[in-house]
């Protein structure tokens, strides 16, 4: 049981450093690419897609991203469920 635990801990880590990974590419290396970047964006693109689908609809005239903010949110109560279900 606490194996399932450091395993899920360890993924939602592996996930919030993605995102925090992406959030930094993108104001440094803007318009650039690599295989590393592509596998990156597979990884956080679903998980930053509702949060930019949420900011469309109510704040379309923002120019700061904040899904990466929302999909923290997300990771955050989707790991405080999953270990309390456990």
């Amino acid at each position: 049981m606490l194996t399932m635990l450091r395993l899920i801990n360890i993924i939602f880590n592996v996930l919030e450093y993605a995102i925090l990974i992406e959030v930094i590419l993108s104001w440094v290396y803007v318009g650039r690419t690599n295989q590393y970047i592509e596998i990156l964006h597979k990884i956080t693109g679903p998980l930053l897609q509702p949060g930019r689908k949420i900011q469309e609809r109510y704040f379309s005239n923002t120019m700061i991203d904040f899904s990466p903010i929302i999909a923290l949110a997300i990771i955050m109560v989707a790991k405080r469920i999953l270990v309390a279900i456990l």
